[in-house]
């Protein structure tokens, strides 16, 4: 899967933190902080200016504070009532960013003023920040709503007008020294002639992004964006889904199960490995897919489910949550249904420079893990699978293929190098399991749902399973923890506990779910399992959960099923495609944006100082 070094996956860690501030605090934390910046800004601007404390606050309170407030109230109940992402605690988030223009020219201008000796100097820097903060209201309604452009042009000059109203009604007592009939002029004329550049300026500025995203993606993508944020914000994933499924594709996505039973073919444990991608984030689409793949069987009485990854990239992303319905259908269907293999090997592991592949056949079916530890690893290529099941199926076997996905730092990809070692080493395991003697087997299970840790902590709502298998010769363990990677050397660690139980050999994956992503500001835009845990504690559970599996062995047989669905899928050149559109679209909006707020600015100053 295609990376920049510092933006995730083309440019999404980035979209990540931009979306992830949208969501602001609470209203009142909202309103607290933008009444604090308003204060401060006035203090520090019309305090040394000699205004009194009294006609401070009436400035912060009656033109700042009191507008803003009745302004995106009148927005939220009247105008944009029927758009959902712009509600007032949103509309209130968007102030704090207006007002910023206004929150650094009022004290520089003040500043100014006081050496130059014209103490009222202020006011001319409040209205300069007024005409600037324009251009950021008009881009925030325009972008993010979808209703008509009356109603939208009709909020961003809501608040405005009302701080504009305030300022000329209750000038004389802020600041007597400046008449009306001398600020009544220009303040119209300033208010009226930036609304129109601003108001054009970012019209303009839109248009060039639909026009260039539809023939790049072929979607709105101002549609994208709005869909995007209904989805992120509201938890409404269907209007995004409708549209990345008109530029999905067809794919096929396969997937194998391997149920381990006890006596009367009651399931203890199942291993659903699955060539599907957890993506592309959060619950959109499969991004939660390996937990309610886990749920769904396990609520239909088959034992402790472990969905670890499979090899899979953002190619077969599922679109749609009707075909992650499909899926989930398919899969109870096709649960195997007969429990006659009864012997299984031991576990066995090879080495390729860093590639470490381990592999445990029963009868013909074998399941490999592959890992890098604790060299860092992402999503394998999907040729590994290939060549692999190609040698395997030479060999009289069927394989299930575990991307373990249990080592991360930074952002990384698999070189080609890497990629034929682990072929090297996973063809050897499969030569040794061909001549390997098998016995009877015994399995035990285990489950902790990690409750005391959260999305934000890296931890999916699959929490952590445990799979114990003990032959004549050994005892193995398989542990799956449902979390995108794992911090690098946190393997190592619990694999050295665990073998202190007794247990012979093991191996940690995780099933690379994105319901953690975009959640917290960091590198990756989540963190892998162990990043924000307690390391300790952490492994002390994984350990004391594989010994609960292994108070519970009883002799054991299994069965295996694979089926394979065509579904809608995001495939990685569409991804990329609007990923790396959504980058450049943002530079290119910023650089058109800056030079519109210096027009602003230059078009304040003229109309104030030279007109």
């Amino acid at each position: 899967m295609p990376r920049g070094r510092k933006g995730g996956v083309l440019g999404t860690v980035d979209a990540f933190n931009f979306i992830r501030r949208v969501g602001f605090p609470s209203t009142r934390r909202v309103i607290a902080i933008f009444a604090g910046i308003a204060l401060l800004s006035a203090s520090i601007s019309l305090l040394p200016s000699n205004e009194s404390p009294a006609q401070t606050l009436v400035f912060v309170g009656a033109i700042l504070v009191w507008p803003a407030v009745l302004g995106e109230f009148l927005n939220a109940t009247l105008i944009l009532h029927k758009e959902k992402i712009l509600d007032f605690r949103r509309l209130m988030g968007l102030e704090i960013v207006s007002l910023f223009p206004v929150a650094v020219l009022l004290p520089l201008s003040s500043w100014v003023g006081l050496l130059i000796g014209q103490k009222t100097l202020w006011e001319y820097g409040f209205l300069v920040g007024l005409a600037v903060s324009l251009p950021i209201r008009f881009l925030s309604t325009d972008a993010m709503s979808s209703l008509a452009a009356w109603r939208k042009l009709s909020a961003a000059l809501t608040t405005p007008i009302l701080i504009t109203a305030s300022f000329l009604a209750l000038g004389y007592f802020v600041s007597p020294v400046t008449p009306l009939q001398t600020l009544l002029p220009k303040v119209l004329v300033l208010v009226v002639t930036s609304s129109i550049v601003s108001a054009l300026g970012v019209s303009l500025i839109i248009h060039r992004v639909e026009v260039s995203g539809r023939s790049e993606i072929g979607s709105s993508p101002m549609g994208l964006f709005r869909s995007f944020l209904h989805h992120w914000l509201r938890k409404t994933p269907t209007a995004l889904e409708e549209r990345l499924l008109t530029l999905s594709a067809e794919g096929s996505i396969e997937t194998k199960i391997l149920s381990l039973s006890g006596e009367g073919s009651r399931p203890t444990a199942s291993f659903v490995v699955s060539n599907f991608h957890p993506g592309p984030y959060r619950d959109m689409g499969s991004g939660g897919l390996p937990s309610e793949l886990k749920q769904s069987l396990e609520e239909s009485q088959h034992g402790v489910v472990q969905v670890p990854h499979g090899i899979s990239n953002h190619k077969l992303n599922i679109v749609s949550h009707r075909d992650i319905d499909r899926l989930l259908s398919a899969a109870r269907e096709n649960y195997p249904s007969d429990h006659r293999i009864r012997k299984a090997s031991s576990m066995i592991r090879e080495k390729e420079e860093e590639a470490i592949v381990s592999g445990q056949v029963f009868g013909n079916i074998v399941l490999l893990t592959i890992t890098l530890a604790p060299t860092e690893m992402e999503d394998l290529p999907t040729s590994v699978s290939t060549d692999i099941e190609r040698e395997a199926s030479r060999l009289g076997f069927e394989v299930l293929i575990v991307d373990a996905h249990n080592s991360i730092v930074g952002q990384t990809s698999i070189t080609p190098l890497q990629a034929d070692r682990i072929v090297a080493a996973a063809i050897r395991v499969l030569g040794r399991l061909k001549a390997l003697s098998q016995g009877p087997f015994s399995v035990g299970s285990a489950y902790d749902a990690l409750d005391s840790y959260t999305l934000k902590d890296g931890i999916g709502p699959g929490g952590l399973s445990a799979m114990v298998v003990k032959t004549e010769s050994d005892t193995a363990s398989y542990i799956t923890i449902d979390g995108n990677n794992m911090q690098q050397g946190l393997r190592d660690q619990i694999l050295q506990s665990i073998r202190e139980t007794g247990v012979s050999d093991a191996e940690i994956m995780t099933t690379d779910t994105h319901l953690v992503t975009g959640l917290v500001r960091s590198p990756l835009g989540y963190y892998p399992v162990g990043a924000a845990l307690p390391t300790a504690t952490f492994v002390a559970q994984i350990t004391k959960t594989v010994q609960k599996a292994m108070t519970n062995l009883e002799e054991s047989s299994a069965g295996f099923s694979k089926f394979s669905l065509q579904l809608q899928v995001l495939g990685s050149e569409t991804f990329q495609s609007i990923t790396g559109f959504i980058g450049r679209i943002a530079r290119q909006i910023g650089r058109s944006f800056s030079w519109l707020e210096a027009a602003s600015f230059l078009l304040a100053v003229v109309v104030l100082f030279v007109v």
